[in-house]
């Protein structure tokens, strides 16, 4: 199966038709993310990570991240644990973006797997296989990082095919990672794609930000399959 998206006007078309709301949300968190991160702070670290919660909790709460079946131990709080436990991780991928994504050490990302993971487990538990919600890890990493979409179930409909069968919800780390590396695949093999994205993203962004590729992604594929 080829991986390459032919129709860039049809990429362009689904970032118009995306909703509106939603956009706002991403792009407001983004805008204080690059006004943070402009200097020698991050978003986690000791000085900036509860405005960091405050503001991500908004978005994810509007968002309805938190919803389910009640199983969890006020899942806010351990959001909150999360975010701490990741600040050393989140500060080792930030500056990756997805092109450099086989360059990134695994050690970060998977602690970032577990902790992001563990918001939506029965009281909070890391699981020793690491076999979580993907939405659970992917919703909050996409706004923190932008590299990787949510992942919801529309996204992963679009997704269908760019890996073995992979619609259900509960994902283990080393599926999300092999999903991934097939994007970066994807974009590489689209020069065109990646040049309009670093356009885009300075357009809405300013001349300096990291392009959110995943974000980007997420827009495209929750609007339909792949485009072959």
């Amino acid at each position: 199966m080829g991986m390459a998206i032919k129709d860039l006007n049809l990429f362009k078309e689904r970032l118009r038709n995306f909703p509106q709301k939603y956009m706002e949300d991403f792009d407001n968190f983004w805008k204080y993310k690059l006004a943070v991160e402009n200097t020698f702070e991050h978003l986690l670290d000791y000085k900036n990570w509860k405005e960091t919660y405050r503001r991500l909790l908004g978005v994810l709460n509007r968002w309805q991240y938190f919803r389910g079946r009640g199983v969890y131990v006020t899942p806010d709080r351990i959001l909150k644990e999360a975010l701490e436990n990741i600040s050393d991780a989140y500060n080792q991928i930030r500056k990756y973006t997805i092109l450099e994504f086989r360059q990134i050490p695994d050690k970060p990302l998977k602690t970032i797997w577990h902790q992001l993971g563990r918001i939506k487990e029965t009281n909070g538990k890391t699981n020793p296989l690491g076999y979580y919600n993907v939405m659970s890890v992917c919703k909050p990493l996409m706004l923190l990082w932008g590299q990787t979409p949510a992942f919801d179930k529309k996204v992963r409909d679009g997704i269908y095919g760019l890996v073995r069968k992979v619609e259900h919800h509960k994902w283990r780390y080393e599926t999300w990672k092999k999903v991934m590396e097939r994007l970066q695949q994807l974009l590489m093999q689209n020069p065109e794609l990646i040049k309009f994205l670093e356009e885009l993203a300075a357009q809405k962004y300013g001349s300096k930000t990291i392009v959110p590729f995943g974000r980007f992604l997420d827009i495209y594929y929750w609007q339909g399959s792949l485009n072959f």
